[in-house]
């Protein structure tokens, strides 16, 4: 038994492992290649059988991350992770098997090999080296498989792994993750709706000369958002490209997770203004137009039967790529009215992760990453979900002049939809729409569906009919057999009804007879450490007219050390009174980084039939020339019949309260040319300082949060005059991470408008290394335009150490390695600690007060551990370093 507890290992990095220098510290909270807002928590499952419930990973579009501490822990591996010196040490199986993973000097030692790192394979943050999948399984002896959307990592080992102490590791990992004090959750930050909060303020000019002057551009767009009238307000004025005003939207909007939107009335999400009827299983699809909606749905979870329609904000000049499960789906480059949209997104069954990476004229890159559930629809036993809209079609609140082509604009649309859980197991679906396609009647509707399973297999039925003498009937079906999330869908149409949720890029005004979609995600391992997920969508659809339209797209994704590879392959199949079309294209998109300034993106389309050709190809670098100075240079040639070459350049400077872009174009064949410039600025209001601050561009698209650290001096969690600030605390939001200044303020946008968004707080950079804080997670529901203020208030706390001895039978005691220590507070608060290979237990940030030390009562169940002597100890007021007495262990029974 001795010989268990004396051979155990753990690493720790010691008295020395202060902060590093504030660079060092901000490097760390915006890793690369993946954010903040990429966290997925995994169940991880050694060769089937349960491991751990919960585990930290981040999946971006460069893999999937795995913490190398953490996750050597739960495997009982001595692997230590040194954050401040970017490094993890220990060994593997026996201690002649040294692992060194130095990401300064980019490479990794294990029993005497060299391992290369990518800059896309490994990254500090929050006090963990996380590493890709690829680089884990070189490091551990371990195959690893993970499936985000299942929330599942699975596990299998190589070599025997030492696993009988499986339950302890668990809780080992759980409390050297959280720190010191107990495991803690975000804690949540409300941000009520005001009568009125000055608004945040967002900007784009944009200007073109060309060489004849015939094509001189003049756009601007102007967004507002805050709270107003106890809403949400948003607001956009935009021109057209001769700068005339042609585009106004106003919305007044409340949502709440929790289902108090309207307070007694419920509901997740209401609004009014601008707004988008919701779409039906089977007839109306969602639509826009001024009037109002209701809905009580989950903010973030969809159905077998409703297509995913993405809408949202995109400046001038602004381009949106859009990533689903990290594969390529999509990108927009020319906004309507001031917004992107993608219909119809391709969704798996499970937990889906939404990328949309935004590339702004100026050079700027941002992300936005939502999480949608998608099942079968079902709602719990009991509980009634209510999605209501009303429009009058394809008109806006505040008519600008512009044209309007829809010959159905100004007719009222009229759409409800019920779902009430009758069991755990079935749900039934029903609702109505009175609406009118495009360059079609008005018509009324009626369905009624049920949602379902069939053990494994997720169910839907729907049928509708209408007053036209249309009717029509859907079935639905998804699961996942062999992880392989499959999800297929087939309509039968009669009577002239029309089905605008199932169109295939064909007019509305031709009814369907029948539609078919089937969806495929899944794994694919060509080669040993190489993973690429792969998406299948084929969807056709047949018209009363004899016109059919079948298409089949392939698509995948992956990160092949520095590099991110996207493909596509699209078979279209088309018949019309005009003839068959048959048509098979794709296209592929590379992207690296050079070094730590320069990327490279590249890419190309081409026709493999009925000519095999390629059609166009591009290469962009953007170069980083300083902090507030980019580069960004592309050339696109047109590879068919015109031979065009686009020569581009662009040319951004960061100032301290606005960013400016020149742009040049030169086409080679018309010897045309083009120079423009943008400029882009955004204000919001710092409540801290009573005044607005120019923030990044993009800010009133989400929202922000304001936070205010000092030193509590009295303890009240109110700021007097006389406490000083605390600067130097890193706030980690999901776009960016910035420092409190001297007067203990910060000011972080990037929140986005979800559901949910976390902002962290981290105060390892402080000037004084004995202050501590609260908690240092926050939660907050983000609303476009409105800050949220986040008090800090800081006291004095101490470092402790303590040394755990193990006494012996006629010998000197010696120190005792891998034990599991724990101090209890007065108020029963645990604090967990574990000594390292000297037997040395060291804790930061402990509060003033009286405590108990004790062994981890499973650990000590376990080993047969206990302690000769009751032990205490006690920090105080002022904090400080606390050398606490030695703590002497014994074997129970006193054998050794």
């Amino acid at each position: 038994m001795a010989g268990v507890v004396m051979g155990a290992l753990a690493m720790s990095a010691g008295h020395g492992a202060r902060a590093q220098a504030i660079d060092g510290l901000l490097a760390a909270a915006q890793p690369q290649p993946f954010t903040a807002d990429d966290v997925l928590w995994l169940e991880v499952r050694l060769e089937g059988q349960p491991l751990a419930e919960s585990m930290d990973a981040y999946s971006s579009r460069a893999g999937v991350f795995v913490p190398l501490g953490q996750f050597s822990r739960l495997l009982d591996l001595a692997v230590g992770v040194f954050p401040a010196q970017q490094r993890a040490e220990g060994w593997v199986l026996t201690r002649d098997r040294l692992l060194v993973v130095d990401l300064i000097a980019g490479e990794a030692q294990v029993g005497g090999r060299t391992i290369p790192i990518a800059a896309n394979q490994a990254a500090i943050f929050d006090d963990e080296l996380f590493v890709r999948l690829d680089l884990a399984e070189q490091l551990l002896p371990v195959r690893l498989t993970a499936d985000p959307s299942a929330q599942l990592l699975d596990v299998r080992a190589t070599e025997p792994l030492p696993f009988q102490s499986r339950l302890e590791r668990e809780r080992r990992r759980l409390g050297l993750e959280a720190g010191p004090g107990e495991i803690e959750a975000a804690t949540r930050v409300e941000t009520p709706y005001r009568l009125f909060t000055p608004p945040t303020v967002d900007v784009n000019l944009g200007g073109q000369l060309t060489r004849d002057g015939d094509d001189q551009l003049r756009r601007y767009d102007v967004r507002l958002a805050g709270d107003l009238a106890y809403a949400g307000f948003q607001g956009f004025l935009g021109s057209d490209e001769d700068g005339e005003l042609s585009s106004v939207r106003v919305l007044l909007e409340r949502k709440d997770p929790s289902g108090r939107a309207l307070g007694a009335l419920g509901g997740t999400r209401a609004g009014i203004g601008d707004v988008f009827t919701p779409s039906m299983a089977l007839g109306a699809a969602s639509y826009g137009g001024r009037g109002l909606y209701y809905s009580s749905a989950p903010l973030e979870s969809l159905d077998l039967a409703t297509p995913l329609t993405l809408r949202g904000e995109l400046a001038v000049g602004e381009e949106v790529e859009l990533y689903v499960n990290e594969i390529l789906q999509g990108a927009r480059s020319a906004p309507e009215q001031g917004r992107y949209e993608f219909r119809n997104v391709p969704l798996r069954v499970g937990l889906n992760t939404i990328r949309l990476v935004f590339y702004g004229s100026q050079g700027q890159t941002r992300e936005q990453v939502r999480r949608i559930n998608f099942g079968s629809g079902q709602v719990e036993a009991g509980r009634t979900v209510v999605r209501l809209g009303l429009v009058e079609q394809g008109l806006p609140v505040i008519d600008a002049g512009a044209p309007i082509a829809d010959a159905s604009a100004g007719e009222a649309r009229l759409v409800a939809t019920v779902d009430h859980g009758l069991t755990a197991g079935l749900t039934v679906s029903g609702g109505a729409a009175l609406y009118t396609p495009r360059e079609g009647e008005a018509r009324s509707l009626a369905m009624l569906g049920l949602r379902g399973s069939l053990g494994s297999i997720a169910t839907q039925v729907d049928a509708a009919v209408d007053d036209q003498g249309g009717h029509g009937v859907a079935l639905g079906a998804a699961a996942r057999p062999w992880g392989v999330s499959v999800l297929a869908r087939h309509a039968e149409y009669g009577g002239g009804f029309i089905d605008e949720t199932r169109q295939l890029g064909v007019s509305a005004a031709e009814p369907l007879v029948r539609s078919s979609t089937l969806r495929a995600d899944f794994q694919v391992q060509p080669i040993a450490g190489l993973t690429l997920p792969v998406s299948l969508d084929m969807r056709r659809a047949e018209r009363m007219n004899g016109e059919r339209q079948t298409v089949a797209e392939l698509r995948s994704s992956a990160a092949v050390d520095r590099y991110y590879l996207s493909g596509s392959v699209i078979y279209e199949d088309e018949v019309t009174a005009q003839g068959r079309t048959e048509r098979v294209l794709g296209g592929a998109d590379l992207a690296t980084l050079v070094n730590a300034a320069v990327q490279l993106r590249g890419g190309f389309t081409y026709e493999i039939s009925p000519d095999a050709r390629l059609d166009t190809a591009y290469v962009n670098a953007d170069v980083q020339i300083s902090e507030t100075d980019a580069l960004r240079l592309g050339a696109v040639r047109a590879l068919g019949a015109s031979g065009e070459t686009s020569l581009q350049a662009s040319y951004l400077r960061r100032a301290r309260r606005f960013d400016i872009a020149l742009n040049a174009a030169y086409e080679t064949r018309s010897e045309e040319w083009r120079v423009g410039l943008q400029l882009g600025l955004a204000l919001a209001w710092d409540s801290g300082r009573g005044r607005y601050a120019m923030v990044r561009p993009g800010a009133s698209t989400g929202g922000a949060v304001a936070v205010n650290a000092w030193v509590d001096r009295d303890g009240d969690g109110v700021r007097d005059a006389d406490e000083p600030a605390v600067p130097g605390v890193v706030v980690e939001s999901p776009a960016e991470a910035v420092l409190t200044d001297a007067d203990g303020q910060a000011f972080a946008t990037g929140l986005g408008d979800g559901a949910a968004a976390r902002v962290r707080l981290n105060a390892e950079g402080i000037e004084d290394p004995f202050l501590i804080g609260g908690p240092s997670t926050f939660e907050l529901t983000p609303r476009a335009g409105r800050v949220a203020q986040i008090a800090y208030p800081m006291v004095p706390g101490a470092e402790v150490e303590i040394t755990a001895l193990l006494a012996r039978d006629g010998g000197e005691a010696r120190p005792l390695s891998a034990l599991d220590l724990e101090l209890v507070g007065a108020d029963g608060a645990v604090i967990a600690t574990r000594t390292d290979h000297a037997g040395v237990a060291f804790l930061e940030a402990v509060r003033p007060g009286d405590y108990a030390v004790r062994l981890n009562p499973e650990q000590a169940a376990t080993l047969g551990l206990e302690l000769a002597a009751p032990a205490r100890l006690t920090v105080p007021a002022e904090g400080g370093f606390v050398r606490g007495d030695d703590i002497v262990v014994r074997l129970t029974g006193g054998a050794e």
